[in-house]
């Protein structure tokens, strides 16, 4: 029998306890509040402080990066021609695994709406920068791999994303090549192989919306009035405006699957939330709702909510009603109203 020497022995031993372990123990943000002003930094696992609270937003992990925001006093580029007007500015870097900063705070977030902050994180190594109202793309060494051409631009996914330019919505690769024509009005992302486009200017209330696939082919043509992105094969639309508009479903062929005669495919964001809560199908169910009225033609005064879930050939599993949509809220979210 091969005796092996006690001291290799017990250092491959260590070695091999090492090469399980992190090499970094992962960062988390925390915040400090002082005199109303509040920061945040990075601890570890074990709670030490790896980068002090001086920011004004810290993100998450994404792809070993994490964004890093101040609020600074400068000059906002005034829309479509414009006067440029001073303001506040939220300015973004990134920092690596290790707490280190590697890409200087000094990339403008722009606000959406006068309150939503278009922080951006890495998708696929490439992370969406703003500079004089044009977008374009760096690498993770802060390097510019797409220059500042774009009015609008999305995250990466499967090496493609959806950018904007003279008004046009179109796709490009990691090199910049267009693979889908400027020739939208409005293009969302890629979900699940295809993407809403619509037939009017920015995605707004007047036009239709249908569907294109990754070459820019139109796979469902624009005859709804409201659509969400695609899950597990199927998509929530609407027929109909506001007021009046019922939902029902669709799959990747443009088949209706479930014909639409419920008020509400989703809960409408509240607060600043950027996204609605639901209106995807998950794990084989999806959540409707109908607005129970007081009389027909009445869309705001209803006297009750119910829920329905849905299976994916839209028979009801499960339904309750509330009184209100707070009522379903605290339900959702009892951490909330705590």
């Amino acid at each position: 029998m091969k005796i092996y020497n006690k001291k290799t022995a017990l250092a491959l031993g260590l070695c091999g306890i090492f090469a399980t372990l992190p090499a970094v123990a992962a960062l988390q943000s925390f915040e400090v509040e002082n005199n109303n002003d509040v920061k945040c930094g990075y601890k570890n696992d074990n709670g030490k402080v790896v980068v002090a609270a001086k920011y004004y937003s810290c993100g998450n992990f994404s792809e070993g990066m994490a964004r890093v925001s101040l609020m600074k006093m400068g000059m906002v580029k005034g829309y479509d021609g414009a006067e440029d007007y001073e303001d506040y500015l939220y300015m973004q870097g990134y920092i690596n695994e290790a707490g280190k900063l590697v890409i200087p705070v000094e990339h403008q977030a722009p606000l959406f709406y006068g309150v939503i902050i278009d922080y951006r994180d890495f998708k696929e190594g490439l992370v969406a920068v703003y500079k004089n109202g044009k977008y374009g793309y760096m690498n993770k060494t802060g390097k510019m791999v797409i220059p500042y051409t774009y009015q609008t631009a999305g995250d990466f996914s499967d090496g493609k994303v959806v950018v904007s330019k003279n008004d046009k919505y179109g796709v490009i690769d990691k090199t910049g090549k267009t693979t889908v024509p400027f020739k939208f009005n409005w293009l969302d992302d890629y979900y699940e192989g295809l993407a809403r486009y619509n037939t009017s200017m920015q995605g707004d209330d007047e036009g239709k919306i249908g569907f294109v696939d990754k070459s820019g082919n139109i796979a469902i043509p624009a005859k709804w009035d409201e659509a969400m992105e695609f899950s597990e094969g199927l998509a929530a639309v609407k027929v109909g405006g506001y007021n009046n508009g019922k939902w029902g479903v669709i799959d990747k062929t443009g088949k209706v699957i479930i014909p639409p005669k419920y008020d509400r495919a989703y809960i409408e964001p509240m607060g600043d939330e950027p996204d609605v809560d639901g209106g995807r199908y998950e794990n084989g169910k999806l959540d409707v709702y109908k607005l129970n009225r007081k009389a027909a033609s009445s869309y705001d005064d209803y006297q009750s909510i119910t829920r329905y879930t849905l299976d994916r050939t839209g028979k009801v599993i499960s339904q309750k009603t509330y009184a209100d949509w707070n009522e379903m809220d605290e339900e959702r979210y009892p951490q909330n109203y705590q």
